[in-house]
């Protein structure tokens, strides 16, 4: 039943005919694509990781946007297999109607005799899921491909939330997503966001912008698996220029959370869909991203968006250790 699922359930994804059955000939629903890289997972259980009660407006940057009936599971990236190899790794967003809920006591480790070969590649409706999802992938346009994906359709899959809307944070306590403590503290801290707004002061968390016209490059050539230092939040302030960016990439408050820890590289990123325009940002072998290991977005400052993505991190912020 959609709405009914909360963190910790384990789910069925269902079999390709029946996902077949909720999609348009463009393999959305209600715009959401279920996507290439979601095929592998048809007929396995799985545990609900975050429910999607909300996500960030990254595309035209307006606040945020209220998502219905749609859950992450525990683990499931998109490895971008199908989208140009891109490297974000974002959380596969699952609509509640492509699941079915496993009952209390049921042996979650087997699926059910309903969907054995459920992602059997020789099943015809198996071939026919995959054709829908892989004819929207990629359109040319000016010899360079433009890509669909769940991020680049999510404004289209999502609705406006008004900014004085608290009913996202009482969901995110019901669902598992949050503590009350936490729900407390991110409700108390819009409020003073709001009140200083209003009279001009500073917002909280504040960091100061930085005063480079031009931002140092740094290669340290780091690779998957390389144990990482970040740095304290001085020695970053000093790399970044007055938009609070080096080389292009910017270092975000959320960001301090991790200051001083260590982590292990996951990724050296080079490629990157460009949310707004669907578009492959190629990035240098100097100017990499790097992501590290359980280094994600925890939506501190963010109304507590469940997206949990992975942050990007320049090398010039990181110091490698021996």
């Amino acid at each position: 039943m959609p709405g009914s699922l909360i963190v910790g359930d384990w789910v069925e994804i269902l079999s390709a005919e029946e996902i077949l059955r909720t999609l348009d000939e463009r393999g959305t629903m209600e715009s959401l694509p279920f996507m290439p890289e979601m095929l592998p997972f048809i007929g396995r259980r799985f545990q609900v990781f975050k429910r999607a009660t909300k996500t960030c407006d990254t595309i035209s940057k307006q606040g945020f946007r209220r998502v219905n009936d749609t859950v992450m599971l525990e683990g499931l990236r998109c490895d971008g297999s199908s989208h140009g190899e891109c490297q974000a790794g974002c959380l596969l967003f699952w609509k509640e109607s492509w699941l079915r809920k496993v009952p209390a006591g049921t042996n979650v480790e087997f699926a059910s005799a309903h969907a054995k070969g459920a992602g059997n590649q020789q099943d015809s409706a198996y071939h026919e899921l995959a054709a829908r999802v892989k004819r929207v992938v990629q359109v040319e346009s000016d010899d360079e491909p433009t890509y669909m994906c769940l991020i680049t359709e999510m404004k289209k899959a999502s609705l406006p939330m008004a900014w004085w809307d608290i009913r996202h944070y009482w969901a995110d306590v019901t669902c598992g997503n949050r503590t009350l403590k936490e729900v407390v503290r991110a409700l108390l801290l819009d409020i003073f966001n709001w009140a200083q707004k209003k009279r001009g002061g500073v917002g909280f968390p504040y960091m100061e912008p930085g005063l480079l016209k031009k931002t140092p490059v740094v290669n340290l050539n780091l690779q998957p698996g390389d144990l990482v230092r970040i740095k304290k939040p001085d020695d970053i302030m000093k790399t970044l220029d007055g938009d609070g960016k080096t080389r292009g990439l910017r270092f975000d408050v959320g960001m301090f959370r991790y200051c001083e820890g260590e982590y292990r590289v996951v990724t050296r990123a080079y490629r990157l869909i460009d949310q707004k325009t669907g578009k492959m940002i190629h990035m240098t072998e100097q100017a990499p991203c790097i992501m590290l290991d359980g280094v994600l977005c925890h939506a501190d400052y963010q109304k507590l968006c469940p997206r949990t993505e992975y942050l990007f991190w320049r090398e010039a912020w990181l110091d490698k250790v021996s």
